[in-house]
């Protein structure tokens, strides 16, 4: 069974990937051999790994809505009201 504190936790792990991968692009501009310079490198190897995680954690966040369907049509999913009206309070004054 998937708890709340779980999806919700990998939501916010998604949220955050998203916005780091919200940066505007690295400009390239290569040397005169067309070879990128070391700071275009470095740039693009994070602009990689930005999207590798959006991959990843799409990825995740797709098996976590999968079992979380499933949990609902099988009746097996619950929700702990005091963790879930605290999330939203949390959320609501931006301390979550």
């Amino acid at each position: 069974m998937i708890s709340t504190a779980s999806l919700v936790k990998s939501m916010s792990k998604t949220k955050a990937v998203i916005k780091a991968g919200m940066a505007p692009a690295p400009r390239f501009t290569p040397d005169a051999y067309g070879v990128p310079e070391p700071s275009h490198t470095a740039q693009l190897s994070r602009l990689s790994s930005v999207l590798n995680g959006l991959e990843n954690g799409a990825a995740r966040m797709r098996g976590h809505l999968q079992q979380a369907v499933h949990a609902v049509r099988s009746g097996t999913y619950s929700v702990d009201p005091l963790q879930l009206s605290r999330r939203i309070v949390g959320e609501a004054i931006g301390s979550a």
